[in-house]
């Protein structure tokens, strides 16, 4: 096994902060987001945004008048979310954290969401597991992800000793996801998305 992954990972999304946002299918379709967001959570909740990297998501929601904390492990990444929060005049909370070891008491959440961060993980289901503990009972997990296809997908973001160490680094196994769910009492349902490059929404619901 590869010693620090999560420092290899979190290195490389420092490394990429900077140009992040360059790319439509990272900070693109706001309206498209806007509308999936408005849609999946009605009513004023607290929400965490794992993995929140320069805040796409974290925006959005708190524009739409939830309470949001954003986490990230690249500190790179949340200096860029704290600064379009500022220029925004959102008040969200940043905070530097690991999706697989979060710093929140149980029961605290309305809701999670996340978009394509079980690919970076080298133990998706342990961290699965620990963002259905912070769920409040009947709180909604929504995975923003793609599904697994052939080849190696990471790759092109990590060198292949690494990527070998992520299980979902090729695109979440429906399969294997739908097991993990049910161990942590979690329902399971998929909704497809129109949007480019991402094309799966997996949305779970905490039922004790």
């Amino acid at each position: 096994m590869v010693n620090n992954v999560k420092e290899e990972v979190k290195t490389y999304w420092d490394f990429r902060s900077d140009s992040y946002d360059n790319s439509p299918g990272h900070s693109g379709f706001v309206d498209i987001w806007r509308t999936v967001l408005s849609e999946t959570f009605k009513g004023k909740m607290k929400i965490l945004d794992v993995g929140c990297g320069t805040g796409f998501l974290s925006l959005i929601l708190a524009e739409l008048g939830h309470d949001v904390i954003g986490v990230d492990l690249s500190e790179g990444m949340l200096s860029k979310a704290k600064k379009k929060a500022e220029e925004n005049g959102y008040d969200i909370l940043f905070k530097l954290g690991d999706a697989e070891n979060l710093p929140f008491e149980n029961d605290s959440f309305d809701a999670i969401v996340e978009r394509h961060i079980l690919w970076t993980l080298p133990n998706p289901e342990k961290a699965i597991n620990g963002w259905a503990k912070l769920l409040k009972n009947g709180g909604k997990l929504i995975l923003i992800e793609s599904e697994k296809k052939e080849g190696n997908v990471a790759n092109h973001h990590y060198n292949e000793e690494i990527a070998k160490e992520l299980p979902f680094s090729n695109g979440i196994d429906l399969e294997k996801f739908k097991e993990i769910a049910n161990e942590c009492n979690l329902t399971f349902k998929v909704e497809t998305l129109d949007c480019e490059k991402i094309n799966l929404m997996i949305v779970c619901e905490k039922t004790c």
